[in-house]
Parts: structure tokens; sequence; C-alpha cells
């Protein structure tokens, strides 16, 4: 869930803040990894842009409501899904930064989540 804080912050404020801000973490991230190859291909992705050298997320976003539990479990196995589909990993709780571990396994240990937020409750009509 997102929520501002501020007054006049809009969700386009706060979705280029996040993206800035998780970007540049995962790049020291994996430079302290020394897992240069996946640096390389965020560096391809940003080829073609002014004023960018890294590139992890796409350019729009797409805010869905999640009104129900299942839609919002029907999303998150989607997104716990991606680097199965793409072939990275065989399980989505193999992925090392994926909170599939926490769901799954219940291993809080490199990523913490507080599952109480992700309780949805429907409001009433």
């Amino acid at each position: 869930m997102i929520t501002a804080n501020e007054e006049n912050t809009t969700l386009s404020d706060i979705m280029r803040d996040f993206k800035n801000f998780t970007s540049k973490e995962l790049r020291k991230q994996l430079i302290n990894e020394d897992r240069m190859a996946i640096v390389r291909v965020f560096e391809k992705a940003a080829e073609n842009l002014p004023k960018q050298q890294f590139k992890v997320w796409q350019d729009d976003y797409h805010p869905v409501a999640l009104t129900s539990e299942k839609w919002f479990h029907q999303k998150m196995d989607y997104m716990h899904d991606n680097p199965v589909r793409k072939g990275f990993v065989d399980l989505p709780e193999h992925w090392k930064y994926s909170s599939a571990r926490n769901w799954l396994k219940n291993d809080n240990h490199i990523i913490e989540i507080d599952k109480d937020i992700y309780t949805l409750t429907r409001a009433k009509p």
C-alpha cells in the first residue's frame, strides 16, 4: 500500500522517488557483491537515455487497486513467479531478494516484511 505523508505529494512523485532510490541501492549492492554482469545489463538498458547510466525499472507504472485477498494473492504470485518465468531460478523462494522467501519459508533474514499490513479488508458499502 502506498500513502503520502505530505498533502501535495502525488503517486507519480512517490513512484519516481521509489524507483530512483531502489535503483541506486540495487546498483550499490550489486557492485559490493561484484555482480558486474548484472550491472552491465542495467547499464545497457540506459544506453540511449540522457542523464541516466543505470535503468532497472520500466518508465511507466499501472496502479491497481487491490480490493480482495484473492486479487492481492494473484498479484503477489505473479510478481513472485517473474524470476521463474525468466529462467533465473527454479522456485520463487530461490530469488534472493524476493518476498516469496518471507511468505513461503517465513525467512526474514534478507528482507523483513510486515505481513500484517498486507491483510486486506473490504470497505463497507
